[in-house]
């Protein structure tokens, strides 16, 4: 190289020179910037000449590699060519002509990558695979999840629930790539998948369809996909379960003598957190969800609130129980915003999953299978209100359940603090001490 050419590369800044590479546009994608830069910490053009050189043929190199690599980045270069169309149909200043070139350019790129240069050489799952690509690039057809960025970004919604939606949508986007594929057939087919390939049940597949559904309003709402057109994921059929398979993973109650087991164990031999959470759960019927999130500013001496439930009838007020009094004064008198403050968040901020493991250790050890969780604390204060004959609206109301009723569902106020107390006094666990294990087993051993 020459060293006029040289210098066709080299620019001052300052007092120091440095050498520039423009990056062809073709590649800009791939390098994320628009030329190649750098220093080369001198004033003297003759040394500057020296030094670039090498840094210049490097340069170079690179660009050569990337345009002789027709798969190298390819992804990237699509999604470019897609901004550059997109903007250029955009601009009045822009000629048809120069759009035509842009678009003869990308199928190029795509057939390059199948070593070919007519989509008549194709196999015909490649050349399905590159028509759609190309169509995808040009406008003509938009990726399921293309827009998904753009749309969790507007949900503004809770890490957890992003991460559900990315999941679900990134998940069906696998089977059927473009959204001008979706059809009606395309989700039953997505829907058989899931039951048969991976192993899902129903209530899992239901929670998929349901993303799946307000992901597709949001679609039409925007013009990713036609309003004229039906949501495929409504009223989907789902698959026949076993009906006995169902009914053995059903969730257990524990009874009034397994509580007093678990007592033993967690007060034996664990933290003081797993302590009060299993406590304020057989107490209140509170979900660990709900416990977990308890901030102490709603606790008082008389009652427990729960807020930002999930449902209008989730949130509630609930009196606490005499046998948990002590124990809410003193983590209260703790002073911290969280009435459980030890507890560690996961990735998302929730603070049950920790809990609700540890608490599933310590049922396993004592041989209770998966029937039992730590919600079967909740089905037992729903059994005891019962058996002790609590009217189902104030059972309710303690619980946080929707009341299936008109009247007491619409028009009630709900029931007075008098009525919950009352239904919660119900709750009775007797513990024994260490030394009233010990004389029941000798009373045991005498008979």
């Amino acid at each position: 190289m020459g060293r006029q050419a040289v210098s066709n590369y080299l620019i001052k800044q300052g007092q120091k020179w440095s050498v520039k590479v423009t990056i062809p546009a073709d590649v800009k994608h791939i390098f994320g910037k628009q030329a190649f830069k750098q220093t080369l910490k001198t004033s003297d053009k003759t040394v500057a000449i020296a030094r670039s050189g090498p840094l210049i043929a490097q340069f170079k190199h690179s660009i050569e590699e990337a345009r002789g690599n027709p798969t190298q980045h390819l992804d990237d270069y699509l999604a470019y060519t897609q901004s550059q169309l997109r903007d250029a149909r955009k601009d009045p200043n822009v000629q048809p002509a120069a759009i035509d070139g842009i678009e003869e350019e990308a199928l190029g790129r795509l057939l390059a990558a199948h070593g070919v240069q007519h989509t008549e050489q194709l196999p015909k799952k490649a050349e399905a695979e590159v028509v759609r690509s190309y169509k995808v690039v040009t406008g003509q057809q938009t990726l399921f999840d293309g827009p998904l960025g753009e749309y969790v970004r507007s949900r503004k919604v809770e890490p957890k629930t992003e991460a559900k939606d990315r999941h679900a949508v990134s998940k069906f986007a696998s089977r059927v790539s473009t959204v001008e594929e979706v059809d009606r057939q395309a989700v039953r087919d997505f829907v058989s998948w899931l039951s048969k390939d991976e192993g899902l049940k129903n209530r899992t597949i239901k929670d998929n369809l349901s993303t799946l559904r307000v992901y597709w309003n949001w679609l039409a709402d925007h013009n990713y996909a036609r309003e004229d057109r039906a949501n495929p994921f409504e009223n989907v059929k789902l698959p026949s379960e076993n009906r006995k398979a169902a009914a053995e993973k059903v969730r257990l109650p524990f009874s009034v003598e397994d509580i007093q087991k678990l007592h033993k164990v967690i007060e034996a031999g664990h933290s003081d957190m797993m302590r009060a959470t299993f406590m304020l759960a057989i107490y209140t019927g509170c979900r660990i969800e709900e416990i977990t999130s308890l901030e102490t500013a709603n606790v008082t001496e008389e009652t427990i609130q729960i807020v930002r439930a999930k449902t209008a009838a989730g949130n509630r007020t609930i009196p606490i129980h005499p046998a948990i009094k002590s124990l809410a004064a003193d983590l209260r008198a703790r002073g911290d915003k969280y009435l459980l403050p030890d507890l560690v968040a996961n990735k998302y901020g929730a603070r049950s999953p920790a809990m609700s493991k540890q608490f599933g250790k310590v049922k396993s050890r004592l041989g209770y299978d998966s029937k039992y969780v730590f919600h079967s604390l909740r089905k037992t204060v729903t059994t005891l209100f019962e058996q002790a004959g609590v009217p189902e609206s104030v059972s309710a109301d303690i619980l946080g359940h929707d009341k299936k009723t008109m009247t007491y569902g619409v028009y009630s106020g709900g029931s007075s603090m008098e009525q919950k107390l009352e239904a919660v006094l119900k709750l009775k666990y007797v513990f024994l001490s260490e030394s009233d294990h010990l004389r029941e087993q000798q009373r045991m051993s005498g008979r």
